[in-house]
């Protein structure tokens, strides 16, 4: 694997985030700077539709419609991915190659259908993304699921050297991967780029004074953070009522930096290098062992719900569980009021067509590698009581 210059990458790091297979990678600031990259290097090679699920963070459109790129959006099936008939009728009417990006949200594995899909995809001359950053971490572990590159889109206008086609995988193959790292580690950013063999976007730009900004709001979002993780828990066999709420000058500062954090990361839309001290943390984590504590913390909870009338729509993956149930409301609500906000929270995007469906059915949860068996339970107990 190729590693940048110039300080851009990290070899650890890349080795244990990159795929295995020829390419090039590196960490940048964000997800949403991973992107621009990316959209970067369509409008120069003559790709100018990207195609992205209807069920998004709405910074995914963003840098594709600032690069002068077509955006259509297609509907998700249950398993919050693409629905795989509409993906293949949004394909066979597209008269130019196209740019697919795939989220796996959830780390939840597509059906063979959507593989397929998404391989036929890639034959008939298109681009695919893989977007790993809830699947990051579930990657690192021993009975993930893997991308693989395929050979070179025949659609495309540059020549581009070609690979042998690889082996049947249980993923389809990719031309990029990104990962967003700071939703699933505690760092105060960072994002992988991942190019196939024959790819090479820009470099990125050098830091600025709003990149050293950021860094900082994201260092005391942290803080704030494991302050309200902190809270002293309340004794398992305590009930509903004596449950603590979160207290409000804890919770509100907690919210205000959140919000000051966001506003920094939309102004930071250059793309540069991650930060010299998040470089560093992700050499002091031992990621392989944050992903095993996510799975384990996935699975705590679960076993809790037991026969709750919701389902977790990615049991035992090393990721925050999501929740489908039709009280998906009621318990993002009843969590916030104790301090336990959403990771994931995805309000639909005005900008989105009507006749496109958004899930109102699915809450992301708090718990993860840090999280006390006490405090799953606590967690479990407050989902149940909302029902």
């Amino acid at each position: 694997m190729e590693q940048p210059a110039s300080g851009q990458g990290h070899d650890e790091a890349l080795t244990r985030l990159a795929p295995t297979t020829p390419g090039r990678a590196i960490l940048l600031e964000s997800g949403r700077q991973a992107l621009t990259l990316i959209a970067r290097w369509c409008r120069t090679h003559h790709v100018g539709l990207a195609v992205l699920p209807s069920y998004h963070c709405d910074t995914m459109a963003l840098p594709f419609w600032l690069e002068g790129m077509r955006v259509h959006f297609v509907e998700v099936g249950a398993n919050l991915q693409f629905d795989p008939p509409a993906l293949g009728t949004a394909l066979d009417d597209a008269d130019e190659p196209a740019l697919v990006v795939w989220s796996r949200v959830g780390a939840i594995a597509p059906d063979t259908a959507l593989t397929t899909v998404l391989r036929r995809a890639r034959e008939g001359g298109h681009l695919v993304v893989d977007d790993a950053t809830h699947a990051v971490l579930d990657d690192l572990l021993p009975d993930s699921l893997s991308t693989s590159p395929l050979p070179t889109s025949p659609m495309l206008t540059s020549p581009m050297p070609t690979t042998e086609a690889p082996a049947i995988r249980p993923l389809p193959a990719c031309d990029f991967r990104v990962a967003s790292l700071r939703k699933l580690v505690a760092v105060t950013d960072g994002a992988l780029l991942w190019s196939r063999e024959g790819i090479t976007p820009d470099s990125p730009a050098t830091r600025s004074g709003v990149d050293g900004e950021l860094s900082a709001a994201r260092s005391t979002l942290l803080t704030r953070s494991a302050a309200l993780e902190a809270r002293t828990p309340v004794p398992v066999s305590a009930s509903m009522a004596d449950l603590p709420a979160a207290p409000p000058r804890l919770a509100d500062d907690y919210l205000a930096q959140l919000a000051r954090s966001e506003e920094l990361f939309d102004l930071a839309t250059m793309p540069v290098p991650i930060s010299h001290g998040a470089r560093s943390q992700l050499d002091i984590f031992d990621l392989p062992r944050q992903a095993r504590r996510r799975r384990r913390a996935n699975r705590a909870l679960t076993r809790e719900l037991g026969d709750a009338p919701l389902e977790v729509l990615n049991a035992g993956r090393a990721c925050f569980p999501l929740i489908g149930s039709a009280a998906a409301p009621a318990i993002e609500d009843a969590l916030a009021r104790h301090g336990i906000f959403s990771p994931q929270s995805w309000p639909r995007p005005a900008y989105l067509p009507d006749s496109l469906g958004w899930p109102t059915d699915v809450v992301s949860i708090d718990c993860g590698p840090t999280t006390s068996t006490e405090k799953v339970k606590q967690i479990a107990a407050i989902i149940t009581a909302a029902l």
